[in-house]
């Protein structure tokens, strides 16, 4: 299956007109190759790309790895995943290190393909923040299709920290999409591809609540959120305090409540 893959997407980037040639022939610049590329596409620039299919979760540290040894090479690196190794559409999740990996490289979306009833395509698979902090929501546009292919350089400061040579499919119409896309989210828009995203006004209004109700101010650290949050719950636990066992333990349900929502909001764990 594999193999399938590979040949279809071969094919894929062999109808591109940036596209020189795509097949399975190393570039024989790079004299020691740790790994396999699934697919080798020379552009009529001069660039060279490969592309990885990621058929099952990787490491984080094997990503960064092949991006160190391609980079060293002067060669892009593109990695394709799996569909269903990504969160469904407008589901809200926190990721893994290996797609924070990806989302850092390919600024907030990961390539993928899809093996579906009607065949094989390919999706670009997007990230945009959600309401509580660490947390994403994933989504996607139809008929993606690989229009150009580009390497670009480029430096990175935050997650990969480094200097590498980022394979691209993406055309700038689409990328235009994609931004137009975002800015609908950031607004709360509801459109055709994306559910609406979480009033941050409620989601605020309720945090301060709770912040009052643990007993702290708005920019309370973890370390004095936890601490206080203790000290209410020694005094007002049913097994210790002095209230009405039923209102005590209404009390320490509250309490629980408040804090549970202020950690997913931070995203502390």
């Amino acid at each position: 299956m594999s193999q399938v893959i590979a040949d279809w997407l071969r094919n894929e980037f062999a109808s591109v007109p940036d596209v020189k040639s795509a097949g399975v022939h190393l570039d024989r610049s790079a004299i020691f190759v740790e790994h396999q590329a699934d697919l080798v596409v020379r552009t009529w620039m001069g660039s060279c790309c490969y592309v990885y299919l990621i058929h099952s979760p990787p490491k984080a540290r094997d990503l960064r790895g092949t991006l160190k040894h391609n980079s060293r090479s002067g060669v892009g690196t593109l990695f394709v995943v799996r569909r269903d190794l990504l969160p469904e559409n407008d589901a809200t999740v926190r990721i893994n290190d290996w797609q924070e990996v990806l989302l850092t490289l390919y600024d907030r979306w990961i390539y993928s393909y899809i093996l579906g009833d009607e065949g094989l395509s390919l999706a670009q698979v997007n990230f945009t923040p959600a309401a509580i902090e660490q947390q994403y929501t994933c989504w996607t546009l139809p008929e993606f299709g690989i229009e150009n292919v580009s390497v670009r350089k480029r430096e990175y400061n935050n997650g990969l920290r480094g200097t590498y040579f980022v394979g691209d499919i993406s055309s700038p119409a689409y990328k235009r999409r994609v931004n137009a896309e975002r800015v609908h989210q950031r607004f709360h828009y509801r459109t055709r591809y994306t559910s609406q995203l979480p009033d941050r006004r409620a989601n605020d209004d309720q945090l301060m609540k709770y912040y009052q109700l643990i007993g702290v101010d708005r920019n309370a650290s973890e370390r004095d959120v936890k601490a206080a949050f203790r000290r209410m719950a020694l005094q007002i636990h049913p097994d210790v305090s002095a209230l009405p066992r039923v209102e005590a333990e209404q009390r320490i349900k509250a309490l629980n409540e408040a804090y549970e929502f202020i950690k997913n909001y931070h995203g502390w764990r």
